[in-house]
């Protein structure tokens, strides 16, 4: 009976292995074993009965039945056949899923910085650098001049600001609160006179200074589109205007402030001095600190009478 005895053998080697790596696959998963049988008698040999599973463990459920794979023919080839052993590993541990997603960390060095040094005719040279506000509306304030700007892409803005007081303090705020500061001594301010008006919204008012008898259009008219620069105020001989604020913001402050300097004038006489509105089709029928004519008065000049005095320039 060599045959027989060499089949047996290879049947209870695979069976052995099997069970083995089965036993190992589940321990690692729930520390219980089971041993499966295999109902096939070979030929000639005695039917093997289950191994009884000790009391304290539970054999698994098995979906379906389970068998040992067929062992191929001899061949008429001796030894012995040993199947492959298999492992099944199962982590103990319990996902614990998708991890929440972490918050960006806040910018560095991104709050926004803030410089203010006097410049000539009595201006504050105002440095504002926000890279974290590139393109968006900045409001300044000095005194009870207050005027918003839009930052340029690049993060960085200068301003030039009349004095209204030689302690002069600046300030920069942004819509989400973030805010800047900076303070500067302005000592030539005792030398100018200033008249300042503000608004907020489009078609606003028009400072206009006529100087020593100056009429609309003349060398002396010094307004909007006849600025001037602070050169003008070389010698006495005159006064510049300076707007303030982005006119084409939708909702936005404004102003203009008027210079003369006063204390180094080189004539004497007056300086007539008015707020005009030009009546568009923004600001028609509504109040503009008086109340506008209504819209068929559209391209005409309101003079808003008693908002500002004239500048009196006496002999030095």
């Amino acid at each position: 009976m060599p045959i027989l005895k060499h089949a047996y053998r290879r049947y209870a080697l695979s069976f052995a292995t099997v069970s083995m790596a089965m036993c190992i696959g589940f321990a690692m998963q729930t520390s219980e074993a089971a041993v499966l049988v295999h109902d096939e008698a070979v030929e000639g040999s005695k039917p093997t009965s289950a191994i009884p599973l000790p009391q304290d463990l539970v054999a698994p459920q098995m979906l379906g039945t389970a068998s040992l794979p067929s062992l191929p023919s001899d061949h008429g080839h001796g030894g012995d056949l040993l199947l492959e052993p298999v492992l099944l590993a199962v982590a103990d541990d319990i996902p614990v899923g998708i991890l929440p997603t972490e918050e960006s960390p806040p910018r560095l060095g991104c709050a926004p910085l803030m410089s203010a040094e006097p410049a000539a005719g009595a201006l504050i040279d105002v440095r504002l650098n926000a890279p974290c506000h590139a393109g968006d509306t900045v409001m300044f304030m000095h005194e009870n001049l207050m005027f918003h700007m839009l930052l340029p892409q690049e993060g960085a803005l200068k301003v030039l600001i009349p004095a209204l007081d030689e302690a002069a303090e600046v300030s920069a705020s942004f819509a989400n609160g973030d805010t800047a500061q900076a303070t500067t001594v302005v000592d030539s301010l005792a030398f100018y006179d200033r008249v300042v008006i503000s608004w907020m919204g489009q078609g606003g008012a028009e400072l206009h200074a006529r100087e020593f008898g100056a009429a609309y259009g003349e060398v002396g008219h010094v307004w909007r589109e006849h600025p001037r620069d602070v050169g003008a105020l070389a010698g006495g001989k005159g006064g510049f205007l300076v707007s303030l604020g982005n006119s084409d913001l939708s909702v936005a402050r404004q102003a203009e402030v008027y210079t003369f300097p006063t204390g180094i004038s080189s004539q004497v006489g007056d300086v007539k001095v008015s707020v005009e509105a030009e009546v568009t089709e923004a600001n028609c029928g509504k109040p503009l600190k008086v109340q506008m004519p209504d819209c068929s008065a559209v391209g005409e000049f309101l003079v808003l009478k008693n908002l500002v005095e004239d500048l009196t320039i006496a002999q030095n």
